[in-house]
């Protein structure tokens, strides 16, 4: 079993700041978290981390992998609200996935995380047009990087509930034991999902399954449960069992007063997507009502980062509480990762690691740990890994992915211009 250290960092380790830290790795295990000459004078072989900012490996929340080859593809068909940019681009390229194109946009987009840093993905997946099979594509490509992730595929009235339904709960029986990747019921958003489909997820979702949705995104999706008869959106999911503490409810912006004292009963798990949020001019989450959230990207690119730099821009900016940002990024991170993969989340003897050495020398010693997310808005650029290690293992150094095949980068171009090429044939 290889054993090595990583010394001369300045180094996040749960809730304390070391200036001049090193850590010990053995097999995939963190051993050891001490001074660099501590590790130094433990471990033979070690990498000399340069001053740089190691950090826990990152987690995005709340992804959609399958959008990473979009950028550049265009729409000639209006997009002046929620709706339209969903029917007239997302809806239509979900529409025309396929076995490769969902390979390398899942491929696409963990590299464009392994580059920021990320070690775990929540993914929201969707192609309509191939259901059967598609979640286990998605988990080949997190093998081959050696990152975890938690998957699941997005039900909706759009296409064969049946086969949604089914392609979830059978990837969630096969991993419930699996330590690198689970799975959870997918479901679109409540404006997508009639009576008669929540009746019938109701019935056929295996106990402790949780759910992974999109709410109150826009507000269409509360006026549909509202005309429904509901008092708000999580009163219509919780009415029909399917909340619970596990629960991962993305974005939260448009809510009811029944909703928020939903929220505040069951304690579910809430994503934001702030630079998402932001793009689809959809509104923010109210962080005076919710304050125990964690971020995703919601296929905004991959960078959590990025997400924490826009929920600081779009929030209290010079006013906001430090301790608030680190509790976000940090804190409230780790406890909810731990609710799916136990021993992850920090820097701590015994736990996996999972480990990111931003290209980042802080010009000052952080004093405390809530001043690191500082240094992250204000001085790190995303997508800035030195070196991202996953389980034990480095899969990205200098620039340089470990996991790579040959003809992997020119096989992403290759699948980007068919689906640009499907997407015309589409009527785009």
């Amino acid at each position: 079993m290889k054993r090595w250290g990583i010394t001369g960092g300045v180094i996040l380790a749960g809730d304390k700041v070391i200036p001049d830290g090193g850590i010990g790795i053995e097999g995939e295990r963190i051993v050891r978290v001490a001074s660099s000459s501590g590790i130094k004078k433990e471990f033979e072989e070690t990498v000399d981390a340069g001053g740089r900012l190691i950090l826990p490996g990152i987690v995005n929340f709340h992804h959609h992998l399958y959008s990473s080859l979009a950028p550049g593809i265009g729409t000639e068909s209006p997009m002046r609200n929620f709706r339209e940019i969903l029917e007239n681009l997302w809806w239509r390229l979900d529409r025309v996935l396929d076995e490769e194109t969902i390979y390398y946009s899942a491929l696409n987009g963990i590299l464009q995380g392994v580059k920021s840093g990320v070690t775990t993905i929540f993914d929201h997946h969707a192609s309509m047009g191939y259901v059967k099979g598609s979640l286990s594509i998605i988990e080949e490509v997190l093998k081959k990087a050696g990152i975890k992730g938690v998957l699941c595929f997005e039900t909706s009235d759009r296409g064969n509930v049946g086969e949604h339904i089914a392609e979830n709960i059978e990837f969630f029986e096969k991993h419930r034991d699996d330590r690198y990747i689970k799975g959870v019921f997918g479901l679109h958003a409540n404006f997508t999902l009639s009576e008669k489909t929540l009746d019938r997820i109701s019935k056929e979702r295996p106990e402790k399954m949780p759910i992974h949705i999109h709410c109150g995104e826009d507000r269409i999706d509360l006026e549909y449960a509202l005309e429904k008869g509901y008092r708000g959106i999580l009163h219509r999911l919780h009415s029909h069992g399917l909340l619970d503490e596990r629960s991962i409810l993305a974005h939260c912006i448009h809510l009811s007063e029944g909703d928020f004292r939903i929220l505040e009963d069951v304690k579910p798990i809430v994503v934001s997507n702030p630079h998402s949020n932001l793009n689809n001019r959809v509104g923010l989450i109210n962080r005076d009502r919710i304050k125990d959230f964690v971020l995703g990207t919601d296929g905004f690119g991959s960078s959590v980062v990025l997400s924490l730099k826009a929920l600081y821009l779009s929030g209290k900016g010079k006013d906001e509480d430090p301790s608030e940002l680190y509790n976000i990024f940090f804190k409230r991170s780790a406890q909810i990762l731990k609710k799916f993969f136990p021993d992850t989340g920090e820097i701590k003897e015994g736990n996996l690691a999972d480990i990111v050495v931003f290209d980042y020398i802080p010009a000052s010693i952080p004093e405390t740990p809530e001043s690191i997310a500082y240094h992250l808005i204000f001085g790190l650029i995303p997508e800035s890994s030195y070196i991202t290690i996953s389980n034990g293992r480095i899969i990205y150094r200098e620039g340089e992915f470990t996991f790579l095949d040959g003809n992997d980068m020119i096989n992403i171009r290759k699948a980007g211009e068919k689906l640009k090429s499907l997407l015309s044939r589409d009527g785009g």
